[in-house]
């Protein structure tokens, strides 16, 4: 048993994969846009059919099985979902406790952060075990975008949202993973405001002053340098958008791994979290490395996650 709260169990769905062409085809795109994509490392997207709960089961189950989790010692479900408050696909979090025989577990939700939910259900998995006695906390994701409601692109065509269901544990109980050391956040809510297309320069400044703001105050709270960090995790942006990144956070972009842009395209706040998986199942990252895990959610709220291959 560990006394450090564990990442582990990293289990996930994706729908049926289209090429990016698709989406000029449907007349969701224009032509620049996917060779910007292209530019950037993005090939490919999910569209996931039917209903995501379908998927919650299987996937919980995997993670359980996987962590050496027992259902029935699961203290608590957090689900974290970027459609968390307009869609229903939360709905039914107890039946899924119910049907895994997570009898005891209460059931949570995270929606506000966006695309760095996960920092978010992080945060709330690690003081739950910290402050509350919890031993493990079973965090559940899931994104499938409607297309009647929002567009597949980000802006600047930065990426494309890429349907998934995720799954994993946080946990005392297990060695081997992820140690959680840190979770950090900053929020900017003047960026809320501001239109970046018509407020650039003020919006690009701001933002990248909150992004470095974040990275100090994470470099102070835990007493590391950018040298210490031997993985960049961020989410599947084209690549110049990340080498910005990695330029404010002082780590070189040869520590950024970017083999998943494009195999999985921008799985809204599930990036890091499969980044983490593969890194682990590759063997790329090794015992006692640091991985810093950056998120941005809805361009105003900041992450940042220091964790420790077990």
């Amino acid at each position: 048993m560990c006394s450090t709260p564990v990442l582990s169990g990293v289990s996930y769905r994706h729908g049926q994969w289209r090429d990016l062409v698709d989406l000029t085809e449907r007349g969701l795109a224009a032509p620049g846009d996917i060779a910007t994509l292209s530019q950037g490392g993005l090939t490919r997207y999910s569209v996931l059919d039917g209903h995501v709960r379908d998927h919650f089961a299987a996937c919980a189950a995997e993670t359980l099985e996987s962590a050496g989790i027992e259902p029935s010692t699961v203290d608590a479900v957090l689900f974290f979902s970027s459609t968390f408050s307009s869609y229903d696909d939360h709905d039914d979090l107890v039946g899924l406790c119910r049907a895994l025989d997570m009898r005891k577990a209460l059931p949570v939700g995270v929606f506000q952060a966006q695309c760095s939910n996960f920092s978010y259900a992080l945060m709330i998995a690690t003081s739950l075990i910290r402050g509350q006695g919890m031993n493990t906390v079973l965090l559940l994701g899931a994104d499938a975008l409607d297309e009647s409601r929002a567009g597949r692109l980000l802006p600047a065509a930065a990426s494309v949202f890429s349907d998934t269901v995720l799954s994993c544990v946080v946990s005392t109980e297990g060695n081997d993973g992820y140690a959680v050391e840190y979770v950090g956040h900053v929020v900017e809510p003047d960026l809320a405001v501001l239109d970046p297309v018509k407020q650039t320069l003020r919006f690009m400044d701001l933002f990248a002053a909150r992004l470095e703001r974040l990275c100090t105050d994470t470099y102070a709270s835990t007493g590391l340098r950018p040298e210490s960090i031997d993985h960049l995790v961020l989410a599947n942006l084209g690549k110049p958008v990340l080498r910005n990144y990695a330029a404010v956070a002082g780590v070189p972009f040869t520590r950024v791994p970017t083999g998943n842009i494009a195999r999985f395209g921008h799985c809204f706040a599930y990036d890091q979290l499969i980044t983490l998986a593969t890194l682990a199942e590759s063997g790329e990252i090794t015992t006692g490395q640091l991985a810093l895990v950056l998120g941005v959610g809805a361009n105003h709220l900041f992450s940042s996650t220091v964790l420790r291959r077990l």
